[in-house]
């Protein structure tokens, strides 16, 4: 007798190394095994692989039983027998036939698709299992079958990478993710020369990730590649129920031949409250946790009392993920397609813009909570919160300006946007805040709250200060003491805030005296009208730095030392973090750069600790020049290194250009002082500005050290070391900066035959010394090959040299390598 019934499978089989060899392992032990998850993830191919490769264990075969056509669940036990084989003629019943077939029988039987017919199957199997000892069922259904011995193992989608991986940089590691493997070779299976390359990765892995590694949907977006390009696919994938539709005349099962009925098959199955439910929850974006849920998707037939009932009923049939590993709550999501289809739903209920507002309610409530928290000592907490509700708040913003909603709705966009402004700040996300203001304040009239109004423009001045938009910042200044002055004269606390913002405004243009003379007057304001010390706090620490941009040392340490102490009694590590910078450029100013150094270094752990990378990049910046002023190079260049490399994760261009005044001031240090006008020359181009900074410590920095190059230059050298900064582009100079090589102690050699080298050709012997050839060489310093050579040949002319493996020598022999 044929010992197995399994078919033959036309594709290959891609990835689940880790769920083969889990179960190859359970089902040494285990009777009942549960395979669950999602519609399209996968279940039955992965059965069917496990049951081949274990097929050797089971004397009497490995058998696949189809239950999908099944509606009957009489019909069971003699579906189970007909797929065995078996073609009983006698009037004994089906299931005692079955009984005693599998009594003395090593065999593995796989129930394929129980969820239709759960009660059923989970009686048959609880029966048989107690009669044959050595009977093994491996079941595949999106809800287990909950019988006593049963080992549940849940799959979703195949691996992914993560969203942070650098497509452009390692192509060939993309493959080894499971879903862009499958989505490859079903491609290549209908154009045999498509092939996962550079140019069309990131599209590859955006289609992956969007559709959750689904198996199924991986297949049938693959299936288009013959009518659409890569590109076409991904855009859309929106529309992704149409576009996911089997080509194929045969091989797929009916309720496998789109996307949607594959859904379909499971969302019929549930209860009306279960459907109601899981179209709810398709408003959150990102997932959800069960105190938000309560509070968005009751009423309407949904009672307090039986949300976690149902919730655990959808978690338990495949349609939410839970997640409780390493966290204090359980956070709950649904996959992507099972949100695009549960939102369709929705809206065909007539229920998408009650949920979206009690939603944009819900997280309004939230982050005015959260807001106040961001200057307390458990902000850390509440950073981390709302970062896990990130996407949440941007759906609740995004809702806000839809389809030109009420004037309602934008006060609350706004709300939630000033709640915002510290928490996108810490964590880097400026502009995305100064998206939403623009486009907030762009649809604001009378209607709304005029304090609201208020305080978007002042903080809207913050960001654009930030950003370094310095023109735009002090209009929003201007704007926002006028309309304060005019609207709400009477409402003191809200001209004292405009009048902050207006001081930021002049601070942003370098007009500092005003910023000075407005902020000692908001700085009285406060101590006069606020019992909230945050706000005092600010205004301290903002006059701190603008009197240090005065020259104002001992007005600057003393509001300083005062924010100090406000911040350290609220326990606000990003208060105290960026006092303590402030204190640290104090110092640098008065040239005390130990006590710098020990100030930038306790703010560096703070941010390191909050997440804030945008500051942190800065304070590395500052922490570098009083490692240079100490005379530790290499040190001073890895922090320019590392504050560059935030920089450029965050494409802030400002922050690019001031890291290059730091690499040109080891240069500089160095001895290389070509190298270092060409880096100031570049930076001062690539910025559009005389002054590369308006920041007095970072000016005095490049006065010093361009000063210091330019008295060691020709005046011809100068200029051309400056003409070759000024056509560099910011991608040429940073990649140029990055490589140079810097060293603590370069001893200059007191020789007369030195004295007649110029600059260019001492860095040209210097770099002959370390080994380089002459291409190596004109790559380093941007030149050509042939001026490379010349430079060589005056330097062999001067030192009466006749090779270059005597120039390598000297080099080294007087230390320069």
């Amino acid at each position: 007798m044929i010992q197995s019934n399994l078919p033959i499978q036309l594709t290959s089989f891609i990835g689940r190394e880790k769920e083969i060899a889990d179960l190859k392992y359970l089902l040494f032990d285990a009777h009942m095994i549960t395979l669950t998850g999602p519609g399209g993830s996968g279940k039955t191919r992965l059965s069917i692989q496990i049951a081949n490769e274990v097929r050797d264990l089971y004397k009497d075969g490995v058998w696949l039983v189809d239950l999908a056509p099944i509606s009957d669940p009489e019909l069971i036990p003699q579906v189970i027998l007909l797929s065995l084989g078996l073609h009983p003629t006698s009037e004994q019943p089906s299931l005692e036939i079955l009984s005693n077939f599998v009594r003395s029988k090593k065999i593995l039987i796989i129930l394929d698709n129980c969820e239709h017919l759960l009660e059923s199957c989970a009686q048959l199997c609880q029966e048989l299992l107690c009669q044959a000892p050595e009977l093994c069922v491996l079941a595949t259904s999106r809800e287990s079958l909950a019988i006593t011995g049963e080992i549940i193992y849940s799959i979703s989608g195949l691996t992914l990478p993560n969203s942070d991986v650098e497509m452009g940089k390692d192509i060939h590691s993309l493959i080894q993710y499971d879903a862009i493997q499958l989505f490859v070779e079903r491609a290549q299976a209908i154009i045999p020369d498509f092939n996962l390359n550079t140019e069309n990765a990131k599209t590859i892995t955006d289609i992956c990730t969007r559709l959750d590694g689904l198996p199924l949907a991986l297949e049938l977006a693959s299936a288009r590649i013959n009518v659409f390009t890569i590109q076409e696919i991904a855009s859309r994938i929106n529309d992704r129920f149409s576009l996911l539709i089997s080509t194929h005349r045969r091989g797929l099962k009916s309720r496998h031949s789109t996307l949607r009925t594959t859904i379909d098959w499971s969302y019929t199955l549930l209860s009306f409250n279960e459907q109601t439910l899981l179209n709810r929850l398709a408003v959150f974006s990102g997932g959800w946790t069960f105190d938000v849920c309560e509070q968005v998707c009751l009423g309407n037939g949904i009672k307090k009392e039986n949300i976690l009932e149902l919730l655990t009923s959808l978690v338990d049939k495949s349609f939410i993920i839970v997640e409780t590993s390493g966290r204090t709550k359980a956070r709950y999501r649904l996959l992507e397609t099972i949100r695009e289809y549960a939102i369709e739903k929705l809206v065909e209920g007539g229920e998408s813009a009650l949920l979206c507002d009690r939603h944009l309610d819900t997280f309004l409530a939230r982050a005015e909570e959260a807001s106040p928290k961001l200057g307390e000592s458990y902000q850390q907490l509440w950073l981390n919160w709302l970062e896990g509700e990130r996407d949440n708040l941007r759906a609740a913003l995004s809702w806000s300006l839809q389809n030109e909603r009420s004037s309602q709705h934008i006060e609350k966009g706004l709300r939630i946007a000033i709640a915002l402004v510290r928490f996108w700040e810490i964590r880097g996300s400026v502009q995305e805040a100064m998206t939403w203001f623009e486009r907030l304040l762009s649809q604001t009239d009378e209607r709304i709250s005029s304090v609201v109004r208020v305080n978007a423009i002042v903080f809207t001045s913050f960001l654009a200060m930030f950003l370094g938009n310095q023109q735009e910042s002090f209009d929003y200044g201007k704007k926002a003491v006028k309309l304060a002055e005019e609207i709400i004269p009477e409402n003191k606390p809200a001209l004292t805030f405009a009048l902050a913002g207006f001081a930021s405004g002049a601070k942003a243009i370098g007009d500092y005296l005003t910023s000075f003379k407005v902020g000692e007057r908001v700085v009285k304001m406060l101590r006069e009208t606020t019992e909230n010390k945050f706000y005092l706090g600010m205004g301290l620490l903002g006059q701190g730095e603008i009197a240090i941009q005065l020259g104002y040392y001992d007005v600057a340490r003393e509001r300083l030392d005062e924010c100090l102490e406000l911040a350290l009694n609220d326990g606000d590590a990003f208060r105290i973090a960026h006092t303590l910078n402030l204190l640290g450029d104090l110092s640098r100013c008065e040239q005390s750069y130990a006590e710098a150094q020990n100030s930038y270094e306790k703010s560096a752990v703070l941010l390191r600790e909050l997440g804030a990378q945008h500051d942190l990049a800065s304070i590395l910046f500052n922490l570098g020049f009083t490692y240079l002023h100490q005379d530790e190079i290499e040190q001073a260049q890895t922090l320019f290194k590392e504050s560059m490399t935030i920089h450029l994760s965050q494409q802030n261009k400002p922050g690019m250009i001031e890291c290059l005044i730091g690499f040109a001031a080891c240069a500089v240090k160095s001895g290389l002082y070509g190298t270092g006008v060409r880096l100031f020359a570049a930076s001062t181009e690539i910025s559009g500005q005389n002054d590369i900074s308006r920041w007095m410590t970072t000016q005095k920095e490049v006065e010093k050290y361009f000063g210091v190059a330019q008295s060691n230059l020709s005046k011809k050298e100068l200029q051309e070391e400056q003409l070759s900064g000024r056509i560099m582009s910011l991608e040429q100079a940073i990649a140029w900066a990055m490589k140079l090589q810097f060293k603590s102690s370069i001893e200059v050699p007191d020789v007369n035959e030195l004295e007649s080298l110029t600059t260019r050709e001492f860095e040209v012997a210097l770099l002959i010394g370390r080994g380089m050839s002459n291409l190596e060489i004109a790559a380093d310093l941007i030149l050509s090959k042939r001026t490379i050579e010349t430079h060589v040949s005056h330097i062999l002319s001067k030192l009466g040299f006749s090779n270059r493996a005597q120039i390598m020598r000297w080099a080294i022999d007087h230390k320069l390598k």
